[in-house]
């Protein structure tokens, strides 16, 4: 695997037709990783798996990263095979309506996706 991006504990790597990015993306990210995803995309764009079960927590963020991505595949002739969400983010999709967007959509932990989330009184 090679190290594509590092910086504030986020890491985006590629190896072997797969990119993975891990730690908590944000914003402050979010430009440069989408640049740096899509160089490499260019390059490798046939059959691409991507693997975001090591991101923590949820963000539209990495969401919006992940659409620009699929965009510059879709403007390459190019296309994802394998999309793999960690359960938060899956959770965020399907909230937004996102997840019938993501092609290759797998959920990598189904027990945390559907575990039972403690109840919140109204105020």
């Amino acid at each position: 695997m090679k190290t594509l991006f590092d910086d504030d504990d986020v890491t985006l790597s590629a190896g072997d037709g797969c990119l993975t990015l891990s730690g908590q993306p944000d914003f402050d990210h979010a430009s440069e990783l989408a640049e740096v995803g899509c160089k490499w995309l260019g390059q490798h764009a046939e059959g691409i798996e991507i693997d975001l079960c090591g991101v923590g927590g949820a963000s539209t963020a990495t969401l919006s990263v992940l659409l620009e991505w699929q965009r510059h595949l879709a403007r390459h002739s190019g296309h994802v095979t394998h999309l793999r969400l960690s359960p938060a983010l899956k959770r965020l999709a399907s909230v937004s309506g996102l997840d019938v967007l993501l092609p290759g959509l797998e959920v990598t932990d189904q027990a945390s996706d559907s575990a039972p989330r403690p109840e919140v009184d109204a105020v």
